[in-house]
């Protein structure tokens, strides 16, 4: 198999020859617009300002892009996606990408849930979601008809295998959001752009860091081929052997476990590997994903290179073994 079938293979929840990475063995598209920032004042089409740092960038502390959620409608400025040089981007990527490899495009990082919180703060955000639902409604409407209209040009030009899509609904301890107000308020708009992301034959990946409890299966349910990122533990181990290779996984590594530990020994660190994988894909269905080790220091260089080979090593011939034939 190449790389693309491989990792297609897994996507689609079976078992493959040997365990694929993210984003290792991906060809990833991004449209120019999300990073485009306007020359003058330095934000973005939604006047988030940005600022970088060790894993990217970060909204800027202290700026508030509106006051109220009602003033959305005058501070987002969505570009049009019949204007984007779609042609330019398409030819870039045609120059840049590996035929062997799978074709990711990242539909959006931040969406319907994180755009808001990045425009207002966590506190007045989330304030909002309890005391002005029907605006953020709208709202998160309004980016998900914009985000369905870029995904019909992502298939057009870029004919991508999987797209990604992801907002940040958890953190470690559990969901920022009860399920009443996500099923009301997200999870129609999130299967809207699922259904667009479908309609141009690909995949849908989601992404969602933390501890995702009960939206892994509310993410299934929006019509999520893939689940990206959620934190392990015993409620997602617990969902996976209910499901089997329907929850497929990118991720399985433990980023707060021992092998994310400030200087973590080299076996510490391949062991972790070797745990996820044994944990989340002895049956398939397993992207395997560090989630992108953060910082430039030695200590997370060598976790980098560490990890890296052992997946190599170890996902290499996991498949291998008697009783862990592809099917």
């Amino acid at each position: 198999m190449t790389a693309r079938e491989n990792y297609l293979t897994a996507a689609r929840g079976g078992k493959p020859e040997r365990v694929p990475v993210f984003p290792g063995d991906c060809n990833v598209f991004m449209p120019d617009f999300w990073m485009e920032r306007d020359p003058v004042t330095g934000v973005d089409f939604c006047n988030i300002k940005w600022v970088k740092n060790d894993v990217g960038e970060m909204p800027m502390p202290g700026w508030k892009a509106m006051e109220e959620p009602s003033q959305w409608r005058d501070v987002v400025k969505f570009p049009d996606p019949s204007q984007m040089d779609w042609e330019g981007m398409s030819r870039r990527f045609e120059e840049s990408k590996d035929p062997d490899k799978v074709n990711i495009a990242m539909l959006n990082t931040n969406g319907i849930f994180l755009i808001p919180v990045n425009m207002m703060g966590w506190e007045d955000a989330l304030c909002a979601v309890c005391e002005e639902p029907e605006e953020m409604e709208a709202f998160a409407s309004a980016i998900a008809d914009f985000l369905v209209e870029v995904a019909g040009y992502i298939g057009k030009w870029i004919h991508p295998d999987i797209v990604f899509t992801g907002d940040d609904f958890a953190a470690a301890g559990g969901p920022f959001l009860a399920k009443e107000v996500f099923r009301t308020l997200y999870k129609p708009h999130l299967k809207r752009i699922n259904d667009a992301i479908h309609s141009i034959g690909a995949l849908a990946e989601f992404h969602c860091c933390g501890n995702c409890q009960f939206l892994i299966r509310e993410f299934l349910d929006c019509g999520a081929d893939i689940c990206q990122l959620p934190e392990p533990n015993d409620q997602l181990l617990a969902d996976k052997r209910e499901l089997g290779n329907r929850l497929v996984l990118t991720g399985g590594w433990d980023r707060h476990g021992p092998g994310c530990a400030p200087f973590a020994s080299e076996e510490t660190v391949r062991e972790s590997v070797r745990t996820a994988i044994d944990t989340y894909g002895k049956d398939g269905a397993l992207i395997f994903w560090d989630g992108g080790i953060c910082g430039t220091s030695e200590d997370s260089q060598n976790k980098i290179r560490w990890v890296l080979d052992e997946v190599e090593k170890y996902g290499g011939n996991y498949y291998k073994s008697p009783g862990r034939q592809p099917g």
